[in-house]
């Protein structure tokens, strides 16, 4: 079973080990200073003094320079709870990861997004510090999205409150909406990859007999996703692609609100709090009612707080 350890090295150490594994380097990845592999492990040495010794036995390699390292840590334990099939080392597989933003923002679209990564993009998109957006600042976000929106495949969908309202005037509810997007970012992102990863990874906001049950509802059935479909509980710390996935839909959604904000040349507020009621009564002043209903999740307690 592959392991990682990562360690944190000076830049004399980092020369020195680029001088020690010189011999079998196979390769020199972008932000690296090299990768090379031994029988035990696949070390990738980053420019930033990142060191990740990846293999069955990277305690051999890793031995070598721990006592010359400031700071090592060892990957978090896994949050699997007891029921997941999926594996112990699942963190170091090529998975497709899947999560949703927006769904307690008044203003705010629903987006979901699904990426695919790849084993071997695993730990740069970790030394990118690729993880939950709920732990990130918005240009952070953006930032990092810019920079692996083209280097992994992904599908993001975007759901405008205006259709967001019709659906839920035809009976659905947020869960059955969020059920419906993901599947159709998952059929929209498989059909597009050359091959299938093992394991598709749901952040889970629904159990799984509900969320088939929500798509099997609809009027118009579609083709269900359900083959190697694992839902987690705080799937961003399972693997990185749910936290790749998180960062592009939030990103999806920053840029979203930037675009409305300036059509209607209003700082649209972000979540549902107080705030939110305060700059409503102001839009609907410019703007007034069927332009407030169009941009918000109109059943929200907000509407009635806002017209009150």
């Amino acid at each position: 079973m592959a392991s990682t350890i990562t360690l944190t090295v000076s830049q004399q150490i980092l020369e020195k080990m680029y001088q020690y594994y010189e011999k079998q380097i196979i390769k020199i990845p972008n932000h690296t200073l090299f990768q090379a592999k031994t029988t035990s492990c696949t070390i990738t040495a980053y420019l930033s003094k990142k060191v990740v010794f990846q293999g069955v036995n990277p305690e051999i390699e890793a031995n070598k320079w721990q006592k010359a390292s400031p700071t090592s840590t060892t990957p978090k334990k896994s949050t699997l709870n007891e029921k997941s099939t999926l594996p112990s080392n699942i963190a170091m597989l090529s998975a497709i990861g899947c999560d949703e933003v927006g769904t307690g923002d008044y203003f705010g679209p629903i987006v979901v997004c699904c990426a695919s990564v790849e084993k071997d993009q695993i730990a740069f998109l970790q030394e990118m510090g690729i993880k939950d957006s709920k732990a990130l600042k918005d240009p952070e976000i953006c930032q990092l999205a810019h920079q692996i929106e083209t280097m992994i495949p992904h599908q993001c969908l975007v759901l405008p409150n205006e259709k967001y309202n019709l659906m839920v005037e035809k009976g659905m509810n947020a869960n059955s909406i969020k059920a419906y997007l993901h599947n159709q970012a998952l059929l929209k992102l498989t059909t597009s990859l050359p091959s299938l990863p093992d394991f598709i990874i749901m952040d889970e906001f629904v159990n799984e007999a509900k969320y088939y049950d929500y798509l099997k509802k609809l009027p118009k059935q579609p083709t269900i996703i359900s083959e190697n479909l694992h839902f987690i509980q705080k799937g961003e710390s399972v693997h990185v692609a749910v936290a790749a996935a998180s960062i592009l839909a939030r990103a999806s959604f920053v840029k979203y609100m930037q675009i409305m904000s300036k059509k209607y040349q209003f700082e649209l507020p972000k979540g549902a709090g107080a705030p939110v009621d305060i700059a409503g009564r102001k839009f609907v002043k410019l703007h007034g009612k069927e332009t407030l209903q169009s941009l918000t999740k109109w059943h929200f307690a907000n509407t009635n707080k806002i017209l009150k």
